[in-house]
């Protein structure tokens, strides 16, 4: 034991203590425990001195304990990790994540209980039972790639445990590799009727689904997933993929909190979650409600960041609506970066947003500009005539026209059916 090192993380200075005294009783020195208040505290000591041993409250600083026992796991197949809990609800939790978690232990916890509880885990890393025996030697089988060797120990493991719900997880798992998703699922049932809440089984069901594109299950097990674990990047993409085609676009601001704790934010997680908030604005749009279409484009822009291409999309939707969203539309155009500040693109963007707030004689003065030095776009020219038209300005409009259908020569049936919308005003 005097190799051992250990993490103890827990908000209470008292049960801090407790675990300290246990752990000293077993044999490790005080200089290779380490105790912690804080989520940050504990990563930095897991990466820097590698502990053995962790010790963790279910939940530290809003997040879960379960993810320091993922960091602590990829770091050592033989880790143990331990989750504290307040009330058997947490810890049923716990122990559904099973795999995860070596142990839980509710609080409080009589003195000696903690020592008792892990020597025997150690004893069980060394010496599995028959039933763990077979998961590991089927894990090696599918590491292998040999599939019908894994699915024959994960077979004879179901009868080596009265609650086998590892062995129908490893066996759904197989069969999903395998691309079997209906038998998969039906696996993934079985060991969710053992065990509601494992984490394994709720995984593995919600990736079925979402192979499947039932986009509506996946949703509402991915529901349950993220109610009581946490979720990494790739399935909280897949989430937002879900809640967008199974029409909960309601919901998808609400899961911006979840990004926002990401450690980790991969730029596809950005671009598919700033995809669905523009979704979801839309659909807002439709509703009439600029105010929540508004938030969840700010999202969006939150969460990719001052994306040309997106802030773009954003603009042109707004300045489809009501003076409200012509207005908001003028606020995200500020958000442009500085480098894209004075680009063609950029003028046009701008030019757009001035047709809609600008006094139209400005507005012209504008135009005629952009149109002098060669500025406008095919839509920019687009919108251009259209305007000069709706106010009576024939000879500049004609003269606008023929500067487009010079550089853009493919505009002209475009134009010809403008023209004709506006025949009485001309003639």
């Amino acid at each position: 034991m005097t190799e051992l090192s250990a993490v103890i993380v827990d908000s209470s200075a008292s049960y801090c203590n407790s675990v300290a005294i246990s752990l000293k009783e077993m044999g490790i020195p005080q200089d290779r425990i380490f105790i912690t208040k804080r989520y940050e505290g504990a990563v930095e000591f897991i990466n820097e001195k590698k502990p053995q041993l962790l010790i963790t409250e279910f939940q530290v600083d809003g997040k879960f304990g379960l993810e320091l026992v993922n960091l602590h796991a990829s770091q050592n197949a033989n880790n143990i990790s331990v989750i504290m809990t307040h009330n058997n609800s947490s810890s049923s939790i716990a122990e559904a994540a099973e795999e995860l978690v070596d142990d839980y232990i509710v609080k409080p916890f009589q003195s000696g209980m903690l020592h008792q509880r892990l020597r025997s885990l150690i004893n069980k890393k060394l010496n599995p039972s028959d039933y763990i025996q077979r998961i590991r030697d089927g894990k090696q089988m599918l590491i292998e790639g040999r599939l019908q060797d894994a699915e024959h120990l994960f077979s004879e493991a179901l009868g080596k445990e009265s609650k086998p719900t590892l062995a129908h997880y490893y066996l759904g798992y197989t069969k999903y590799i395998g691309k079997n998703l209906s038998v998969a699922n039906a696996e993934f049932v079985k060991g969710l009727k053992l065990q509601p809440l494992h984490y394994k089984c709720l995984t593995g069901k919600f990736d079925t689904f979402f192979e499947q594109k039932s986009y509506d299950e996946a949703y509402k097990v991915a529901s349950t997933i993220i109610d009581n674990y946490p979720i990494g990047p790739k399935r909280l993409a897949n989430l937002f993929i879900s809640a967008v085609f199974s029409g909960q676009l309601d919901a998808v601001p609400e899961y911006f909190k979840l990004f926002a704790e990401l450690d980790h934010k991969p730029p596809e997680l950005r671009k598919v979650f700033a995809a669905a908030l523009f979704t979801a604005g839309r659909s807002q749009i439709n509703r009439q409600d600029l105010a929540k279409a508004g938030e969840c484009f700010e999202l969006g822009i939150k969460v990719i960041g001052p994306d040309p291409e997106y802030l773009t999309k954003v603009i042109k939707v707004l300045l489809k609506t009501d003076a409200m969203g012509h207005r908001h539309a003028s606020k995200i155009l500020q958000q442009f970066p500085n480098t894209q500040i004075g680009t063609k693109a950029f003028e046009n963007l701008q030019f757009l947003v001035q047709c809609k707030i600008l006094p139209v004689g400005d507005l012209i003065d504008r135009g005629r500009k952009l149109a002098a030095n060669k500025r406008l776009d095919a839509e920019s020219y687009e919108v251009f005539v259209n305007i000069l038209l709706e106010n009576r300005k024939i000879t500049l409009a004609e003269d606008i026209t023929a500067k487009a259908l010079k550089e853009y020569p493919e505009m002209r049936d475009t134009l010809s059916m403008i023209y004709e919308k506006f025949q009485g005003i001309i003639s």
